[in-house]
């Protein structure tokens, strides 16, 4: 089954998925399995949004700044654990209208070293002024770190996002693009593509916001060490010094 059927087959499940919402919940479904991913949180009146990880379960989350070279050189190694700020509780990012993004962690209580910090920030293009930019790209691997989803709970503006797969995809890519118009967001992946899922809102004076959802699945492990689990998310992307640099900055959350 290819890409594209796997795509078509998740918007019929997600078609009805309609009207005003609060929060949803990102859901895997491969075989009787069905695990929570994250929560994509919305704010009344405003086009900010914020992305929770409070599903995975590990002991550390390391949260920085990365740059990202535009030609990607094989040999070089990024060591997230070591430029990065740790958190021991499950971190979230906030992205807002005005470009500011950062990661901060979900529970001050349970960290209270943490209370109020910012484990990294960056600050990118108001989103109200892209157009068809990559904003989050969210990467995972095996789901046994993840929680199980017990029951569902799609209701008053809380829903959930279904993804199936088949039983042997163990590799999960979502990336998101920002644009004016839906049409904004097609092809980003390849010629042609359209996203899987899309939401839209406007800003205060009116002008509307486009998010659309790409999903890439693999049945190829992209771990080289025993422990088959990780999430590593990338968000905001800041091109100022692409010229001058010929890399982009960007947040990062890595965490095993």
């Amino acid at each position: 089954m290819s890409n594209d059927d796997f795509l078509e087959k998740i918007r019929g499940i997600n078609e009805n998925y309609n009207g005003t919402m609060k929060s949803l919940t990102f859901v895997v479904q491969r075989g009787a399995e069905e695990k929570k991913i994250f929560k994509w949180l919305f704010t009344p009146g405003s086009i900010d949004f914020y992305i929770s990880f409070p599903y995975y379960h590990c002991e550390k989350y390391h949260c920085g700044t990365v740059e990202i070279p535009q030609a990607p050189v094989k040999s070089e190694v990024f060591d997230a654990v070591k430029h990065g700020v740790a958190s021991k509780v499950p971190v979230k990012f906030s992205y807002h209208k005005d470009g500011n993004v950062h990661f901060k962690p979900t529970s001050y209580d349970a960290d209270a070293t943490n209370k109020g910090y910012k484990l990294a920030s960056i600050k990118v293009d108001p989103i109200d002024q892209l157009d068809g930019s990559h904003i989050f790209t969210i990467r995972f691997e095996g789901l046994s770190k993840f929680d199980d989803l017990k029951k569902h709970k799609s209701r008053n503006g809380d829903q959930e996002v279904l993804l199936p797969v088949p039983d042997d995809i163990i590799n999960f890519e979502i990336q998101a693009f920002a644009g004016p118009s839906q049409e904004s967001l097609d092809g980003q992946i390849k010629e042609g593509s359209i996203p899987w899922f899309q939401i839209s809102g406007k800003n205060p004076e009116g002008k509307p916001v486009f998010i659309g959802i790409y999903a890439i699945l693999s049945r190829k492990s992209h771990i080289i060490d025993q422990n088959k689990n990780g999430l590593h998310v990338l968000v905001g992307f800041d091109k100022s010094r692409l010229n001058e640099t010929k890399k982009i900055k960007s947040l990062y959350l890595f965490a095993r």
